[in-house]
């Protein structure tokens, strides 16, 4: 995501105005369990010891209530409060309703906000953007392979120290990116003539390259009405998005070229965390690191009846397609990204 201009740091540091870092008071939806147990023996021995005031850590995401990654960090809060004693929990802000994606992670790093979302974070580390290279990953098990290894905990570390003041805690994904559109799509010669939505910065913008296919960037919020006016024939999402955002109303077909894995991380502000102790940062880091396997869990577990509902809705679902010339273009465009090289090549190793 791009960096902020001055103005949009001015904006999360106003919007950060609303609530002190680490907040002791609830605002906007409360994520953890009360601290007031039911009346039994063990549960009122808990909240006996628990502190009497729990400090409330602001997260700031632009998912829905629905998806996934809200939902994992609404089981983190229940994690966080019990494995602290109630003495931390999560105040969640989901739908942007903090900031946007960028003055979030500006907040993170200034911290007005405590924990916010990191995608890509090749603004700042150039490497970083192998995460979406296209074609990168070729499945579920090829990403968790990743995740388990000593290579996704030196990115971590390194992106951490790339992007300034803010510690990276997990990796998860929401699912891989698909085709929808009005035409069957299979192969190179079917995007001739064809304008596709994706986000227009790198490196989803080398979607261009893959399918040498004319791109357009269209904010998210306005993509149906484009595709339902024709400003673009196709476009690219996770079935989360698909689903969420009704595309199945506008487009005929879910084209199943799984050419980039969505993923994201949970980012932490670095002061916040040195001033953990070290127990409580084995514990943060504990739950966060269970967060992003939830994550993870959830889309594998939820993926088939997203793709069900979108045929329930009217979709033609293909997954007889030809991915190879795709996936020779995409090992093109990973040779002028000289930055990705050396974590590219790992990663493929994992296979």
């Amino acid at each position: 995501m791009k960096k902020l201009t001055a103005a949009g740091l001015i904006l999360a540091m106003t919007v950060g105005l609303a609530g002190c870092s680490g907040n002791k008071t609830a605002s906007q939806t409360n994520a953890a369990p009360s601290a007031t147990s039911e009346s039994s023996k063990e549960e009122t021995n808990k909240a006996e010891e628990t502190t009497s005031e729990t400090t409330e850590l602001k997260v700031s995401h632009v998912f829905a209530e629905t998806h996934p990654v809200h939902q994992a960090y609404l089981k983190a809060s229940e994690e966080l409060y019990e494995k602290t004693g109630g003495r931390y929990r999560l105040t969640l802000f989901p739908n942007g309703t903090y900031g946007n994606y960028a003055d979030s992670i500006t907040a993170c790093q200034m911290g007005t906000l405590d924990i916010a979302c990191l995608d890509s974070a090749s603004d700042w580390l150039e490497a970083g953007g192998v995460l979406f290279a296209p074609y990168c990953f070729d499945s579920y098990e090829h990403w968790q392979t990743f995740k388990d290894s000593e290579l996704c905990s030196e990115m971590r570390q390194e992106i951490g120290k790339a992007v300034g003041g803010v510690r990276q805690l997990n990796m998860y994904n929401f699912g891989f990116r698909n085709l929808t559109a009005n035409k069957e799509i299979r192969t190179l010669e079917d995007f001739n003539g064809l304008t596709l939505r994706c986000v227009n910065f790198e490196p989803y913008s080398t979607l261009k390259d893959v399918f040498r296919v004319a791109i357009t960037s269209i904010p998210i919020e306005d993509v149906y009405m484009s595709l339902q006016t024709g400003v673009a024939d196709c476009q690219e999402n996770p079935v989360t998005q698909i689903v969420t955002m009704k595309f199945y109303e506008v487009q005929k077909y879910l084209i199943m070229t799984r050419h980039m894995l969505a993923c994201s991380s949970t980012i932490i502000n670095e002061k916040l965390w040195d001033s953990l102790s070290d127990e409580d940062k084995d514990i943060f880091e504990e739950v966060f690191l269970n967060m992003g396997d939830q994550v993870d869990q959830m889309v594998v577990d939820n993926e088939s009846a997203l793709i069900e509902e979108c045929v329930a809705n009217g979709m033609t679902l293909m997954e007889d397609i030809d991915t190879a010339p795709f996936k020779e273009n995409a090992k093109q465009v990973v040779e002028n990204y000289p930055a990705w090289q050396d974590w590219y090549n790992q990663i493929q190793e994992m296979k």
